[in-house]
């Protein structure tokens, strides 16, 4: 779709989905030096940005919701974007148009970065009865229902009630369900000392069908996460599968012949994977057995000249057709392609394919604590979460929230890093008094 030589009117380009694959996008396009007018639109239901990996901080109190939230009107600026927010509600391929906001927006160019939801289809009631842990308004509401179910657990007599109430599962042992365990640990660590609870009474239960933890995240990152939730007293339900979800509970499959069994809990968080938005599915596009979109290798839809698809709504062709996985850093580097591609159709210039690198993993693993597979490294700890912490400041969105974050930050980074050199020098001095016992003997 060349469009350079047909007009000089103003090129619309509409961007669905304000995560880090449609902002950035966003913000690749509005640095171009246009030779045509470009009019860039990003769509978004929310009206704040989420720095989703460090999400979890939020329930611990490490980072407050400015620093890793801010609002697209400040992140965007003075950019030559304009910013709806809004319902996306309808996207027409054939008059390219979309409906959102109670309005019709019409496009030359179309970004869909939809990206994804909670996957509840395959556990009846698990939409109502659990929390899932995926947006900005999930964790401010699970924080909520914490400290509720907390006050609930404070003001019961009845054994088996206040049992119930202060167990807490965990469906999924993927990333996320890791991340949320330990954070989940110290935060009850803490809330028990404040509220007078016993912490030996509170249980907390991660679950999944799979074996092992961490199913396709780097191998080296599992011996750091297991040590740390088991630390934090997590107990791992493993080879069990959860079938369905209740007020009371969850009911659990717990053997190969289908044994089921009732397990009550008050607070079940959902972090079983997730799903392509609905709006996918009324498409008439290729898609693959999970909904998400096929997409060339130059990041655009099959048969819909000028309309790109990316980040965890997309299924890039890969040799071993799993497709990428639901990453930030996957979704970053797909927008700077995909932008760059939309200017070389104006400019009529050679479009570039999209290559997948993987950078490394890093995962938060409670408060003050990370495991970084990177830069050739493996390490976890309080050095962990000082180079987690220092390598999510670059990819915060704007330089300015770079300084004031930057600022807010040092002193933990600072505080991190100390606390290790000391812990180091002990080890030194005590294997050095070992080493000079053994001699005196």
């Amino acid at each position: 779709m060349n469009a350079s030589h047909t007009t000089s009117s103003p090129v619309d380009i509409l961007i669905l989905g304000g995560g880090f694959a449609g902002l950035n996008t966003a913000f690749q396009l509005s640095n171009y030096p246009w030779t045509r007018p470009a009019r860039i639109t990003l769509v978004d239901r929310n009206d704040r940005f989420l720095f989703t990996p460090m999400a979890y901080e939020i329930l611990t109190g490490e980072v407050e919701v400015w620093e890793i939230a801010p609002l697209y009107r400040d992140i965007l600026g003075n950019r030559p974007v304009t910013f709806v927010q809004g319902l996306i509600e309808r996207i027409d391929l054939e008059k390219r148009q979309a409906q959102a906001g109670g309005k019709t927006l019409r496009y030359d160019y179309l970004v869909i970065a939809l990206g994804g939801r909670p996957n509840f289809r395959q556990v009846p009631g698990a939409d109502k009865h659990s929390q899932p842990f995926y947006d900005l308004g999930h964790v401010q509401a699970y924080q909520k229902h914490l400290a509720q179910t907390l006050d609930r657990a404070k003001q019961t007599s009845d054994p088996k009630a206040r049992k119930a109430l202060l167990n807490f599962l965990v469906v999924g042992a993927g990333t996320c369900g890791v991340e949320v365990s330990c954070k989940l640990a110290d935060y009850l660590d803490a809330q028990a000392q404040a509220r007078g609870l016993d912490r030996k009474e509170m249980e907390i239960h991660l679950i999944d069908r799979n074996e092992r933890i961490l199913r396709g995240v780097a191998s080296r990152l599992e011996p750091i996460a297991l040590d740390a939730l088991k630390r934090r007293g997590v107990n791992l339900v493993l080879d069990w599968g959860v079938t369905k979800v209740t007020p009371e509970g969850v009911e659990i499959r717990c053997d190969k012949q289908g044994t089921l069994k009732q397990v009550a809990a008050s607070t079940v968080t959902w972090t079983g994977g997730i799903e392509t938005h609905p709006l996918l599915a009324s498409l008439p596009i290729e898609k693959d057995a999970h909904g998400r979109a096929r997409v060339t290798r130059q990041l655009e839809v099959p048969g819909q000249p000028g309309v790109y698809a990316l980040g965890d709504a997309t299924c890039f062709p890969t040799e071993d057709g799993k497709g990428l996985p639901a990453t930030a850093q996957v979704a970053v580097r797909q927008s700077e392609i995909a932008a760059w591609n939309i200017r070389a159709d104006i400019e009529g210039w050679a479009k570039l394919p999209y290559f997948y690198i993987g950078l490394g993993e890093m995962l938060t693993l409670g408060i003050g604590e990370a495991g970084a597979d990177a830069f050739g490294m493996c390490i976890g700890g309080t050095l962990g979460a000082a180079m987690r912490r220092a390598v999510y400041l670059t990819k915060l969105p704007t330089i300015g929230l770079k300084l004031r974050v930057g600022g807010a930050w040092a002193g933990e980074i600072t505080k991190s890093l100390l606390s290790t050199g000391e812990r180091a020098l002990d080890a030194v001095r005590q294997a050095a008094a070992q080493a000079q016992s053994s001699r005196a003997a």
